[in-house]
């Protein structure tokens, strides 16, 4: 996409799904000629998207067209130079009918000026230049790492607002590399997060380890999730997140097992040839380069192979109806067989249809897994988590009595339903 004739630069707007996340896309964006801020979202800019929208969609929709507009409206932005990102997504989701959505508001309003950046994740977001693709790739796998450091040491500190005052240090590093398109320096800033993590001082404790899972925009976004992982902290446990980057390795992943199922003979060899070479020395490669910058801290934080959470949930939902289900079953479950985690949080919007999905099969996953899993459902309003207290406290009692905790007998599967 280019500048306008009247060379201003784009200003692109990002939806903070993740603040991480968002903050290192928007570098990227800046390192390549747009001006790129991340949008606001809170009960204000949620109650405009509401104005907007038909209330029977997903809660990030809402969501995002609020920020948007309020954006627009508080800023008295151009919409000729205005470029909204909203990419789209795969399977039965209708996260993918978001930019469409977006673009009927955006032009009953007036502004059909304003663009929409959608790049696609049928062809694991090709649509991007190769270069972009891959400076947005390595930006995730930095946040996805932040994250996990915060999360990791946050629970025991024992000076609260040290975490988060360290990541925010290393984040404002991160970006400011990311920007100036000084890549050679993003290890070396992402071990510089890890050594500075590593020397906040911390307590000597044991807290059950809760693995969280759902629908991506969700379960990473504070303000519709009512800041779980906070919660999750505050009732005395550890979460542990499944990173944003797993729903890109996902997408690559489906390009590889449809090309495997074509069946096209010595014509299919070459597609086949470029996806294998891209996942190694595109994807998977700098996952490893990445990960391997928050050791020793997250040595045993690294994230499962992507085939092995779609085998894994593949025993529940077979792998060729798309979307986030087959991803929550299957992490769910290999955190708590592979990384000992003690219970599940499922985090997904109001009348997400992958979330109804999962939520339908995981009281099996909980018979066969024997720990506690929580189906929670966001829209933003009220106060979903608090179906963890009990939860919580169950937990916290067992591993005080030297016990792993155990789902009893007469416990159904904790679920909030999608209706409200």
């Amino acid at each position: 996409m280019t500048a306008p004739a009247n060379g201003t630069r784009p200003i692109l707007l990002i939806p903070p799904m993740d603040e991480l996340a968002a903050e290192m896309a928007a570098a990227v964006f800046r390192s390549i000629g747009y001006e790129a801020r991340v949008l606001e979202e809170n009960a204000e800019t949620l109650a405009i998207g509401l104005q907007h929208t038909g209330g029977g969609e997903c809660a990030p929709c809402p969501s995002t067209v609020g920020a948007l507009i309020a954006a627009m409206q508080r800023e008295r932005l151009p919409p000729e130079q205005v470029v909204f990102f909203m990419p789209t997504a795969c399977g039965p989701c209708r996260f993918g009918q978001y930019a469409h959505l977006t673009r009927e508001i955006l032009d009953r309003l007036g502004w059909n000026g304003v663009r929409i950046l959608s790049p696609s994740a049928v062809n694991a977001y090709a649509g991007l230049s190769q270069k972009t693709r891959i400076r947005l790739w390595r930006g995730l796998l930095a946040a996805d790492l932040l994250r996990k450091l915060r999360l990791r040491v946050r629970p025991y500190e024992r000076e609260p607002g040290a975490t988060d005052r360290a990541i925010a240090r290393s984040m404002g590093r991160v970006t400011d590399a990311i920007e100036r398109g000084d890549w050679r320096r993003v290890p070396a800033r992402l071990e510089e997060a890890t050594a500075e993590a590593a020397a906040i001082p911390v307590r000597d404790e044991r807290r059950p380890l809760v693995g969280v899972v759902g629908e991506i925009y969700v379960r990473f976004n504070t303000f519709l999730n009512g800041d779980l992982f906070r919660r999750i902290e505050a009732l005395g446990g550890e979460a542990a997140l499944a990173p944003m980057s797993e729903w890109v390795l996902y997408t690559n992943h489906l390009q590889r097992l449809d090309a495997r199922d074509a069946r096209a003979g010595l014509a299919g060899w070459p597609r086949r040839l470029r996806l294998w070479a891209e996942a190694c020395w595109v994807f998977d490669r700098w996952e490893r380069v990445t990960a391997a910058c928050g050791d020793p801290l997250l040595r045993d934080r690294h994230e499962p192979a992507i085939a092995d959470v779609v085998a894994e949930g593949a025993r529940y939902v077979p792998w060729h109806v798309r979307g986030e289900a087959i991803l929550t079953l299957g992490r769910a479950a290999l955190y708590v067989k592979r990384d000992g985690a003690q219970a599940i949080v499922n985090a997904s919007p109001m009348f997400c249809m992958p979330g109804t999905i999962s939520t339908g099969i995981f009281p099996q996953l909980e018979r066969e897994l024997n720990v506690p899993i929580v189906c929670n459902f966001y829209d933003g309003s009220g106060d979903a988590n608090r179906s963890l207290v009990p939860v919580m406290h169950y937990l916290g009692e067992a591993m005080r009595n030297g016990g792993r905790a155990e789902v009893p007998a007469a416990a159904p599967a904790a679920a909030a339903s999608p209706a409200g």
